[in-house]
């Protein structure tokens, strides 16, 4: 046996297209489950360089594009201060695969000997695109604690031997071999807490770009890992499945006053998939936080379950902290949300939110437009339920067809994208790295009836006509009311205020609204 030194990586971020605003900084809560993994099971020394959070005041820009973070020669330096065995790299999204792929070149100019590793969801949706890269030793797909620890493990040993791990992609004379996948973990509860004494948390806090916490200083807490659902713009599922695993509710609360012991947190974002499909394990967690008296600010940005709330789960989430509360609602029209395989019932969702207002919770829906076959007449619907459902806060997003999803496939058998080109490449090179970031950067793509154009300008014009009728209701003092509870309610509705005002400002100087702007205006603390 030999000792192994492990470093991984959140590589830096270039932006490319229209939109070039600042990227958010948040904890990559993956890698940290991998070191406290390893630590666990006393694998091997580890470390994490969270290289866009550690160089975020770095930028470099081009025609096009700006990146963000340590530049090479940074990168370079942090590798051979280390000097590594094996570095683990985070790929989560296609747009950003360059910069992933880059660390593994760095690495290799270091020292040819370090082994790279690739995973995250895009390494999991194309492990043999990403081992065309001469740079890249192995790609792990699916969950990675377990297979990450084999890995390191093997490589201990003195002889590495990928032919038995489980869940990899390897090259064995310049042939690209996948193994089977393994199992998903089926205990969460057994794996530590994500290791955050090795990320920068104190500069997460200092150049947050959430303008809409109500308590800083804020962080991030995975509950659960997956969804059952099936939509066909989800790309989760080439990770998790189509299953839906849970910490308990006692792990929960004990990770959140951990953090509040730790760092001073007070208020978490449940970043989950789906975190509220599970109502009994819903009241489990409000239970435990309010048996403990643990004072925490709580939201669920990332979509809840609205068919698996009623009025009684919600009045105990607000009373155990949550102020905000998100719904992926997708669509108003009944053909769209057949197509997207979003079934369930949408007065139910009027329901919910009426009795989350009546709480005093704020809502967010969160909605698309610009799929695939979609009509004006269907999008219209999607804007009418925004504005009838009395949600606080609704955001149009374009569709994006990303690679690994069954929307793509439709964009593609249309003739509308195809990506493919660049994963049947014999070889990656950075250029075409390039092009798919900037084709993948978010900002819509044309569609049978519309041109990314006409999308873009329709997603302004109804962000502009919901927030025209909202702010006509929000002058109802009754409505006002609801909302403001304590002197903690009152300042928030001020803080938002505030927040509104500096968007319209910057839709004004941008020409039209892109989620991006929502999170501009970034000060240091």
């Amino acid at each position: 046996m030999k000792d192994v030194k492990t470093l991984l990586m959140f590589p830096s971020m270039t932006i490319y297209g229209e939109d070039l605003s600042q990227p958010a900084t948040n904890p990559p809560l993956g890698l940290a489950y991998i070191a406290s993994y390893l630590r666990k099971e006393k694998t091997s020394e580890v470390k994490i360089i969270d290289a866009l959070t550690e160089g975020i005041e770095n930028v470099q820009k081009g025609k096009n594009w700006i990146k963000y973070g340590l530049n090479e020669k940074q990168i370079k330096q942090e590798i051979k201060k280390y000097n590594p065995n094996i570095i683990g790299i985070n790929s989560m999204y296609t747009a950003y695969a360059r910069d992933a792929h880059s660390v593994a070149r760095l690495a290799k100019e270091v020292d040819k000997n370090i082994l790279t590793v690739m995973g995250g969801a895009h390494a999991s949706i194309f492990p043999r695109f990403l081992l065309k890269d001469k740079n890249l030793d192995l790609v792990v797909y699916g969950e990675g604690e377990v297979t990450f620890n084999e890995i390191v493990k093997s490589l201990s040993c003195g002889k590495f031997n990928p032919k038995e791990i489980l869940s990899i992609g390897y090259k064995k004379n310049k042939k690209i071999i996948i193994n089977k996948p393994r199992p998903l973990i089926k205990d969460l509860d057994t794996i530590p807490f994500p290791a955050r004494d090795l990320l920068p948390m104190k500069k997460y806090f200092k150049y947050t770009s959430n303008r809409y916490i109500m308590a800083p200083p804020s962080t991030q807490v995975i509950t659960s890992r997956g969804c059952p659902g099936n939509c066909v713009f989800c790309s989760i599922h080439s990770v998790w499945g189509h299953t839906w695993r849970t910490h308990k509710a006692k792990y929960v609360v004990d990770e959140i006053e951990q953090l509040i012991n730790d760092y001073k947190i007070n208020e978490v974002s449940f970043i989950d998939d789906n975190m509220t499909l599970s109502k009994k394990r819903t009241n489990k967690i409000c239970n435990e936080l309010l048996k403990r008296k643990i004072k925490i600010k709580w939201t669920t940005p990332n979509g809840t379950s609205h068919w698996s709330l009623d009025n009684e789960t919600i009045k105990k989430m607000k009373k155990a902290g949550c102020y905000r509360i998100t719904f992926g609602i997708e669509s108003g029209s009944r053909t769209t949300r057949k197509y997207i395989n979003k079934l369930h019932d949408l007065s139910q969702a009027k329901r919910v939110i009426k009795h989350c207002n009546k709480a005093g919770l704020w809502t967010v829906c969160t909605f698309i437009i610009g799929f695939p076959y979609e009509t004006k007449k269907e999008m219209n619907k999607t804007l009418k339920f925004a504005i009838e459902s009395e949600t606080d806060f609704a955001l149009f997003y374009l569709a994006m067809p990303f690679p690994g999803t069954k929307m793509y496939e439709d964009f593609k058998k249309e003739g509308l994208v195809n990506f493919d080109k660049f994963m049947k490449l014999g070889k990656i090179s950075e250029s075409d790295l390039s092009n798919l970031g900037a084709a993948l950067s978010q900002n819509g793509c044309d569609t049978e009836r519309f041109t990314k154009k006409q999308l873009q300008n329709i997603q302004t014009e109804y962000t502009n006509l919901f927030w025209s009728k909202r702010i006509k209701s929000l002058m109802n003092p009754l409505k006002v009311v609801e909302k403001i509870r304590s002197l903690d309610d009152l300042k928030y509705v001020l803080k938002l205020i505030k927040s509104g005002v500096k968007v319209k400002i910057a839709m004004l100087k941008q020409g039209r609204f892109t989620p991006q702007i929502l999170y501009e205006g970034r000060k240091k603390k």
